[in-house]
């Protein structure tokens, strides 16, 4: 086996026949589990507990996670150069 390198296991590739039908059945349904969950937070009738739980399991579709960045070297401007900029 190479250093670093994955051989074995499964290979990935098309979908199995299961996961097509489930898929499949989940499009003809017309409603998808977001849509779902956007339909309580929208509902005036919903509890507060039920729009809670539909925005925690919403927000990563909705809303991705930023990721953090490491910014490198040095910066220096003075303030007279700074306000000459603004100005």
């Amino acid at each position: 086996m190479a250093k670093g390198i994955k051989t074995g296991g499964r290979r990935k590739g098309p979908k199995n026949k299961v996961a097509l039908a489930k898929a499949a059945a989940l499009a003809a349904s017309g409603l998808m589990p977001l849509d779902y969950m956007l339909g309580v937070l929208r509902n005036p009738l919903a509890s507060t507990e039920d729009k809670r739980w539909a925005a925690e399991k919403a927000a990563p579709y909705c809303h991705p996670k930023l990721t953090a960045t490491e910014l490198g070297g040095t910066v220096t401007i003075s303030q007279e150069d700074a306000l000459a900029a603004l100005e």
